[in-house]
């Protein structure tokens, strides 16, 4: 069970990438963390319940919500970072394709605040962080689909802050630039072999995107994370953090 007064977060996508240091964070500063992934991978110091869930199905949603709280009692943060990134041509896009994209990026996080919000709602407390991108900003090439997708949580999240407003829950986006993941790295191996250049010209292109000629870490997202969901941000909701490195400011 959870050490009283402690509180919890449930995280999807929390095995690699910006999940895990997102899960990491919040274990390191006393929460309770359950992580829900597709693998467990290496979870590393964050000392974390894993439970495997594909968040693009809601019987799997629902178990494993089922599952923190008979662990846990509560929820009081849910992090919404578990997503997939599609790099195609418009037209070379599969309906498979499509609805996996939008089944895990969007549906997903659907299905769970569908599933926490009741818990959030009986004890008239929560924060929820949904996990936008700076292509739901801006148009870029071979993203269209993706880029929807990310627009689609930034629409949903102001709607869901005014929804949830008279309980107390806070619904909150955060919109990262480019961030080194093992999905950005997949992104831009895949990217350099269509133009035929080394992964290394490929990746230093993109990170000039960046103000600072960099990609972030992604111990700098879960921090823009974190702040979200504390009580530092208490009156903060219906808005997108851009952690952008300064992209949509050019």
């Amino acid at each position: 069970m959870t050490g009283p007064g402690r509180k919890v977060a449930l995280v999807t996508g929390g095995s690699s990438g910006i999940g895990k240091a997102t899960a990491e964070l919040f274990a390191e500063r006393g929460c309770d963390v359950a992580v829900l992934d597709v693998v467990k991978g290496n979870r590393g110091k964050s000392g974390s319940t894993f439970i495997r869930c594909d968040v693009s199905k809601e019987a799997e949603v629902v178990t494993a919500i089922r599952k923190t709280k008979e662990r846990y009692a509560h929820i009081d943060y849910l992090l919404n970072i578990a997503g997939v990134v599609l790099v195609k041509p418009l037209e070379e896009i599969t309906w498979e394709e499509y609805r996996r994209t939008l089944d895990v990026n969007f549906g997903g996080m659907f299905l769970t605040c569908k599933h926490v919000v009741p818990l959030m709602k009986a004890r008239k407390a929560g924060a929820i962080v949904n996990m936008a991108s700076v292509s739901g900003h801006v148009g870029q090439v071979r993203h269209a689909l993706y880029g929807a997708t990310k627009g689609a949580v930034l629409s949903f999240t102001r709607a869901l802050a005014w929804e949830l407003s008279p309980y107390g829950i806070r619904v909150n986006s955060v919109s990262p630039g480019s961030v080194d993941t093992p999905m950005l790295r997949s992104d831009v191996v895949g990217e350099a072999k269509r133009l035929g250049v080394s992964f290394e010209k490929m990746k230093k292109e993109r990170e000039g995107e960046q103000a600072f000629q960099r990609w972030a870490d992604p111990r700098e997202i879960a921090e823009a994370i974190y702040f979200l969901a504390s009580d530092s941000a208490s009156f903060i909701t219906g808005t997108d953090l851009l952690v952008d490195c300064g992209w949509t400011a050019r």
